[in-house]
């Protein structure tokens, strides 16, 4: 049986918690990133007046609530020292981690990423592999190093991108597969059968956090290039067009394979307005717009 320090939030914590609930390895303690984000002082009252579904999860399964400031600092190393974990798992976290401070944990630091890793490194990759027109994303668990998402692959998993698939769908989806994925993580490394692979550089993509300018879907882009980045926007985020200088929401939006109706006109050219209808010329085909 091997120890487990969880650090996390949201739903990969809880799939990784639920699938080593149900295996014979045993949680000895989680860190949740609300320790991060808040004040020792507005930690405090937010978890009397209005706790984060991590702490009642938390709680609700009576797993320790680490109590430390950062993954990084002497508290939460020596606490996981006197837990005797053998090894720390990641899902999902905002700081860059110091794999060096946890020299003495036998299995050291292992991240789990929603991506194939080496495409994808860094944050949204929901959004990325949709935006992108992926055919497929995953999940990869690896050793932590120095740099972010690049260290030695230990376990990977395929998903494949349905068409109706938003980033909550592919979300949602990598999060189950985490589940799965843990237990046979856990079994093979405590087994000892795990082979450390090492990342290709030559194909690793690195992304960016989501940004003002992503929200503006390109008009003169083709039909599958403008609903993947509709879908891979959705549902956190609603998409905007530019138009004349000025930026519209979109609330809906049709798309009409090419006719000769439209060949006079540029990619991105308004062809007609009607009310709260907007018609453009996409690269193949029309695009209706509607703004309610």
């Amino acid at each position: 049986m091997l120890k487990v320090v969880i650090i996390g939030y949201g739903e990969m914590l809880a799939s990784l918690v639920e699938g080593i609930r149900f295996s014979n390895h045993k949680i000895v303690g989680i860190l949740r990133y609300d320790r991060v984000r808040f004040s020792k002082s507005a930690l405090f009252f937010k978890d009397i007046f209005n706790p984060s579904k991590d702490l009642s999860y938390i709680k609700s399964l009576k797993i320790k609530d680490i109590n430390a400031t950062s993954v990084n600092c002497k508290k939460f190393i020596k606490q996981i020292e006197k837990l005797n974990a053998d090894v720390v798992l990641v899902g999902s976290w905002g700081e860059k981690i110091k794999p060096e401070l946890f020299k003495n944990i036998k299995y050291g630091v292992i991240n789990c990423h929603p991506a194939l890793l080496p495409k994808h490194r860094g944050a949204n990759p929901y959004f990325w592999a949709i935006k992108n027109g992926d055919e497929k994303s995953g999940v990869t668990f690896h050793q932590v190093n120095e740099k972010f998402d690049a260290g030695d692959i230990l376990f990977q998993g395929a998903i494949k991108i349905e068409p109706y698939m938003n980033s909550l769908d592919l979300k949602l989806k990598a999060c189950k597969v985490a589940e799965i994925m843990v237990k046979d993580l856990l079994n093979d490394m405590e087994k000892g059968i795990l082979i450390p692979t090492k990342q290709i550089e030559s194909k690793a993509t690195f992304e960016k956090q989501i940004s003002p300018d992503d929200l503006i879907i390109d008009l003169t882009k083709t039909i599958n290039e403008i609903n993947n980045h509709i879908r891979a926007l959705a549902p956190r985020f609603k998409p905007l067009y530019r138009y004349q200088n000025k930026i519209y929401e979109i609330d809906k939006i049709n798309f009409i394979e090419d006719n000769d109706f439209s060949k006079n006109f540029k990619n991105g050219e308004l062809i007609k307005e009607d009310g709260k209808i907007s018609i453009f010329k996409c690269q193949d085909g029309i695009i209706e717009i509607l703004n309610y």
